[in-house]
């Protein structure tokens, strides 16, 4: 492990994702843009991002705990299946990475909404 660096990280990541690798950055990054810009169009307008941030964080709270459901059977195993920690910790780290993609999208849409609102009002 004294070789373990970022592009170590990077070449395990490819190795484990294969063909889904770059799609996936892609779609991390046209996520991570929408949450940006929809906090910028929110302040740009003098709006709080309360309300998005709160109706996020219940849908992806909510995406969050179905995943962790839905990820240990979509391996065609049960939650009985799960035997030491580490496997707690995967389906856990997966299922919040759904959960955060999930808050992601549902900011984005709803950022954007009430910034158009205000326009139209």
């Amino acid at each position: 492990m004294s070789d373990f660096n970022p592009l170590s990280v990077f070449y395990i990541a490819t190795e484990m994702f294969g063909a889904w690798f770059w799609p996936l950055v892609v779609v991390a990054l046209v996520l991570l843009y929408g949450v940006v810009s929809g906090f910028r169009r929110l302040r740009h307008r003098g709006l709080s991002a309360g309300g998005p941030l709160f109706g996020a964080l219940v849908v992806g709270l909510i995406a969050t705990v179905l995943a962790a459901w839905w990820v240990p059977s979509s391996t065609e195993a049960s939650i009985s299946a799960l035997g030491g920690v580490i496997d707690y910790l995967l389906v856990i780290a997966m299922a919040l990475a759904i959960g955060l993609g999930v808050f992601a999208l549902v900011f984005s849409v709803m950022a954007r909404k009430r910034a158009s609102k205000q326009i139209k009002a």
